[in-house]
């Protein structure tokens, strides 16, 4: 398989079609990585000019393309080169997406509206068509709306675009990308929703994955309330008594009420309009205002019901067409009694001695060390 290098300019610097390894790993809700494993030339014929080039071919910065997914891209953001028997560069770093995390929420914001509205509204006004061109992210742009009826209300002050776009994707259950358009020379940021493809609908031809079917091979299921929490304390501005408090889901009790304290004292009463004018919120909208922070929150702290699976890639279901990343299906084990209608949230390809590995993940996204240690930032 041919990888095409690219500029940030779309200009094509070479093409690498010998390698150890290639990890690519694709997600739904935060932006992909890779992992991209290589020799360096030993015994040929001017090998050094040759190592020299490569090593230049694959500086930090460059664009990454696989030849079947040509909308598809990462950007390097680590090299490191190691000698051991031999010469290996391992370069690594992640998909395009990850060009909205060098921008910052700038300022009060507030966006109703549908999910692909609110979330396209702050990468506009912070990448896209912000007040001040040195803000502007060459070459990013936006997809046509598609539709999606979920409605989102968000504020924000001066967080991290990529994070934000993370948090909402995650709360209303919807995907996020930027591809790759090489034609027209631009970075299309794009909100998305996968198919139903689950035994539960007839819409859709169905997609389903089982040992018996012999189209996977390996499962582990893992089931887990580790985290979970279904009630959030929303606190606002104020002080002590005075303190303005919002309870989520507050019909819980007992041994199934499980307590979130979210601390929203950055969430103010008064918010800045598009026209730069100060809204004072009434109890009613500031509350709302709460709710929606309690809600994120909460989205974070749910149980974890989850497929890994090793896909067969000569089974009956073809990767990219029967399914894809974001679609929902159904994973099952007759053995163990579980069935489960879930979306794949996580496909890593592995490319390796001329053979491909698909791993997906079925399910919720069980946390890593990192993503505990960024909530807990929050």
């Amino acid at each position: 398989m041919n990888i095409f290098v690219f500029n940030t300019n779309f200009e094509m610097l070479g093409i690498i079609d010998t390698f150890i390894s290639l990890i690519w790993r694709r997600e739904f809700y935060k932006t992909g990585t890779f992992e991209f494993h290589l020799n360096l030339p030993e015994g040929v014929e001017n090998d050094d000019e040759t190592t020299f080039q490569l090593i230049q071919l694959l500086q930090k910065g460059h664009i990454l393309v696989k030849e079947d997914s040509p909308e598809e891209a990462a950007y390097i953001e680590n090299l490191i080169l190691d000698e051991q028997e031999n010469e290996i560069l391992t370069v690594s770093g992640y998909f395009v997406d990850n060009i909205i995390s060098i921008r910052t929420v700038l300022g009060d914001m507030n966006k109703s509206g549908s999910v692909e509205e609110v979330i396209k509204y702050f990468i506009d006004k912070n990448a896209v068509t912000p007040s001040d061109p040195n803000r502007v992210i060459p070459g990013l742009v936006l997809s046509p709306n598609i539709g999606i009826s979920k409605l989102a209300n968000e504020v924000n002050s001066y967080g991290n675009l990529a994070q934000l776009t993370e948090e909402l994707a995650l709360k209303y259950d919807t995907g996020w990308r930027v591809l790759f358009d090489l034609a027209n020379k631009n970075y299309i940021f794009d909100v998305y929703e996968g198919r139903d493809l689950s035994v539960g609908q007839s819409e859709n031809p169905r997609a389903i994955f089982s040992l018996e079917f012999e189209n996977v091979h390996q499962q582990k299921f893992t089931d887990s309330d580790s985290g979970f929490r279904n009630v959030a304390i929303v606190a606002g501005q104020g002080e002590g008594a005075d303190r303005k408090l919002v309870f989520i889901n507050n019909n819980f009790g007992g041994f199934e009420r499980k307590e979130l304290f979210v601390d929203a004292r950055d969430l103010s009463s008064s918010i800045q309009s598009e026209d730069g004018t100060q809204i004072i919120l009434n109890d009613e909208e500031y509350e709302a205002l709460l709710e929606e922070r309690g809600k994120l929150k909460l989205a974070e702290t749910q149980p974890i019901q989850t497929f890994d699976s090793g896909i067969s890639v000569t089974s009956n279901l073809i990767y990219k067409q029967d399914f894809d990343l974001g679609d929902i299906v159904t994973v099952k084990n007759d053995r163990w009694g579980v069935l489960l209608n879930t979306r794949i949230t996580t496909v890593e390809e592995v490319y390796e001695n001329d053979t491909v590995d698909i791993r997906v993940n079925f399910g919720s996204n069980i946390p890593t060390l990192i993503d505990r240690i960024q909530q807990r930032m929050r």
